[in-house]
């Protein structure tokens, strides 16, 4: 009955409809024998039409596949128990699906020629092909570069793929053999790709490497601990994104005024050259930094014996701004410290000394609001961001609350 296992290739045929099953708004269809491939395994089921009308979804029950079509008068009455039918799949899907499969047991061989330890832990295929490899560490970029190579090495070979049955016992026994599920209780379908990759498997495959076409690996995500999922593009969207990789390196060489085999070159020595600047910067932010702490502790307001330091610095990241409190807050005793910094959203951080008995959440919190930002954090410690206004009337009526709120603290 399940004759795409026969012959793959096959996307036209005639079948006997043997039974009709009610299914809600749709109704499904079985047949004497087909060559639909139910969906499973992590491919999806392939599309078409029986006696014109489209299916919607082919699946397995009980080892029997059923055909749905959307319900309509026409198809319900054309496809009925005992008639036989045109059937065509669509070629174009079926083709992409087997490249997509077939280039799945590629990449996994390559893996296996590189790691020590390599599972399957997943597979899907969509719009792309989603690998999920389990190997002792995470999978570098550099490794699936690598990979990706090997794979495509592999394609151009042209090593014939076949497709065979064996009993369980000895396919259980068969050197390097690959499943990411339990083997079934009788037989096992092998699909053997010439000296590169057996793997237990009940997908449609292709009958050589070559038809693959190039390969390209698009993403990579760690998916969880030592488990990398790969998506990866084969045929015209392979070409297409090769094509896109290829455009990005010439217009960058060009914006460097270099050539692509020197690109790589250049890029390292600019982000050394970019990490030596960042390095200055931080040195000199920081001097600039201790130079300013000093310049403000000798200024601000005394009020009820608690110096009060309101000021502005837009030089500073909010990150930079909560270590810079932080810091001033540190070397003195009886002292509230407030920093404005940022540009187009600004950040207000503010903190005190221990022997200071204020709370700041409420003052902040309730400024930044107004501004429409927000925040939070401990009494002696809070920050708030995402406000929007001119600084100056920010920076105002900060100092306000927290003057009001000196002036009215427990002694």
């Amino acid at each position: 009955m399940k004759k795409y296992w026969d012959d793959p290739y096959v996307t036209t045929f005639e079948a006997k409809i043997v039974d009709v099953l009610e299914n809600g708004d749709r109704f499904g269809v079985v047949l004497d024998g087909t060559y639909f491939f139910p969906e499973g395994g992590g491919q999806p089921s392939d599309r078409g039409s029986l006696a014109s009308y489209p299916v919607s979804d082919v699946q397995e029950a009980d080892g029997v596949v059923v055909h749905f079509l959307e319900r309509s008068g026409k198809a319900s009455e054309h496809l009925v128990k005992g008639t036989t039918i045109a059937c065509e799949i669509d070629k174009g899907f079926r083709t992409n699906n087997m490249r997509l499969h077939t280039a799945c047991h590629l990449l996994f061989g390559a893996a296996r020629q590189m790691f020590p330890h390599v599972n399957y832990a997943g597979f899907n295929i969509g719009k792309l092909g989603n690998l999920y490899l389990e190997t002792g560490r995470q999978i570098t970029a550099e490794q699936l570069r690598e990979m990706q190579l090997l794979a495509n090495e592999c394609v151009v070979d042209n090593r014939p793929i076949s497709s065979y049955w064996v009993e369980t016992q000895k396919a259980a026994r068969l050197p390097g053999l690959a499943y990411n599920l339990e083997l079934p209780e009788k037989q096992v379908r092998i699909i053997d790709i010439d000296g590169w990759d057996v793997a237990a498997c009940s997908g449609t495959h292709l009958h050589n490497t070559v038809e693959i076409g190039p390969i390209k690996v698009v993403a990579r995500e760690i998916h969880k601990k030592n488990v990398t999922r790969i998506d990866y593009a084969v045929g015209k969207p392979a070409v297409a994104a090769i094509a896109e990789d290829d455009k990005v390196a010439g217009e960058t060489a060009v914006f460097l005024g270099t050539s692509k085999d020197q690109l790589n070159q250049i890029v390292r020595k600019l982000s050394s050259d970019l990490q030596g600047t960042q390095k200055s910067l931080r040195e000199l932010r920081k001097m600039v930094m201790e130079y300013k702490s000093q310049e403000l502790l000798r200024g601000g307001e005394t009020i009820e014996g608690t110096q009060l330091i309101v000021t502005a610095a837009d030089y500073l990241d909010a990150k930079s701004l909560r270590t810079f409190v932080a810091q001033l807050v540190a070397q003195r005793d009886s002292l509230v410290a407030v920093v404005l910094g940022g540009e187009d959203e600004l950040t207000v951080v503010a903190a005190c000394s221990q022997n200071v008995n204020i709370n700041l959440v409420e003052p902040i919190v309730h400024v930044a609001g107004k501004y429409g930002g927000g925040g939070g954090g401990r009494p002696n410690f809070v920050s708030a961001g995402g406000i929007k206004g001119a600084i100056q009337a920010i920076q105002n009526d900060v100092e306000s609350e927290l003057k009001r709120r000196l002036q009215n603290a427990p002694k």
